[in-house]
């Protein structure tokens, strides 16, 4: 199969509109036979809504599913028998369990499956490769007989065997179109030792290697947070290039800000934040309020955040390696296009 000339991956600092880009070309031409999938639902939902808002329905031209129901239901299913010896033993998917890690892969079943027959996470993009080589490429055919391009949403989540099967993808005459944003690294679809030279911020090395078939392109503006939300932002990853925001509106309260907890109440009645959370753990005061995963790839016009202890030692030091989990935090303040504020004792 030769290699289609449209593979494109697109890494860049949030806001700058990747998803957007996605959208915005899924619907440029009806005539192509268009997946679109990403690793959250939450994402996956985003894209679905944009589309079909555009459009007023979901357009027929356009099949979206979660990654792991692509892997399950399109590439290990179809051909299991190629691997498993046996028609129809793929129950579904065994999201929580690890896989044994002394079963040999001499043992399919026990390797890839559950005792119910549900697919450990950790081996599905395995088995579609798996799959793949053992029948000829017949995986990789099929795929390409169905769609014409697909679409990844937030690349960097993807991990371990997921990086093989895009090496194979990259080599069929699909396009593929891969956007991402490797500071925005809260999430992985597996657990797999494989390629974790390439986790997080190694995507990019793992894409510049694959220039022969797939243009890399980068960029490094905001249309959502200004300047100041940037500069901060920009901080948690000195070794990036810096953003620059093309948001220029001013309300009169813009950029990083921090509160005491007793201010919390008349600041969310004055301004009406966006609450945003580590996880269900924290005290919020009350207000309802979003774990900082869930927000990813949202927009809000202001965010008031409830930091964990080493969000609250970055804010003193300004020391990245002292802010806990540096893509949470990243994440958290890049939803807002105005201000943040912070929750600090």
């Amino acid at each position: 199969m030769t290699p289609s000339p449209d593979n494109l991956a697109v890494i860049a600092a949030a806001g700058s509109r990747k998803t957007q880009q996605i959208v915005d070309s899924v619907l440029a031409d009806r005539t192509k036979r268009v997946l679109v999938t990403t690793y959250t639902t939450e994402n996956l939902g985003q894209i679905t809504e944009r589309l079909s808002t555009v459009a007023g329905t979901l357009p027929a031209h356009v099949t979206a599913m979660g990654w792991f129901t692509f892997l399950l239901n399109e590439c290990a299913r179809p051909y299991q028998v190629a691997v498993l010896d046996e028609v129809g033993l793929i129950r579904g998917l065994d999201f929580v369990a690890a896989r044994p890690r002394y079963v040999p892969r001499t043992k399919p079943r026990q390797f890839y499956m559950d005792r119910h027959h549900d697919m450990f996470r950790d081996g599905l993009s395995d088995f579609a490769v798996r799959a793949n080589t053992t029948t000829g490429g017949k995986v990789i055919a099929r795929l390409a007989a169905m769609f014409d391009h697909i679409y990844i949403d937030e690349v960097q989540d993807l991990v371990g065997h997921d990086l093989e099967l895009l090496d194979l993808l990259f080599r069929s005459p699909i396009g593929i179109t891969l956007v991402g944003d490797p500071r925005q690294f809260t999430y992985a679809t597996n657990n797999s030792t494989k390629n974790k030279a390439y986790k997080g911020g190694g995507i990019v090395d793992w894409l510049r290697k694959r220039a022969d078939y797939c243009t890399l392109e980068t960029r490094s503006e905001s249309y959502r947070c200004n300047q100041l939300i940037c500069d901060f932002a920009d901080g948690l990853f000195p070794e990036l290039e810096p953003t620059a925001s093309k948001n220029t509106e001013t309300t009169g309260h813009d950029g990083v800000f921090e509160i005491k907890p007793h201010e919390v109440h008349e600041y969310a009645r004055r301004y009406s934040p966006t609450v945003l959370r580590y996880d269900k753990r924290a005290d919020t005061l009350g207000l309802a309020a979003m774990n900082i995963g869930l927000s990813k790839g949202s927009t809000f016009e202001r965010i008031l955040l409830f930091p964990t202890k080493p969000m609250i030692k970055y804010l003193r030091t300004r020391n990245p390696a002292e802010a806990g989990s540096r893509e949470k935090l990243y994440v958290a303040v890049t939803r807002a296009k105005h201000s943040v504020a912070f929750v600090v004792p």
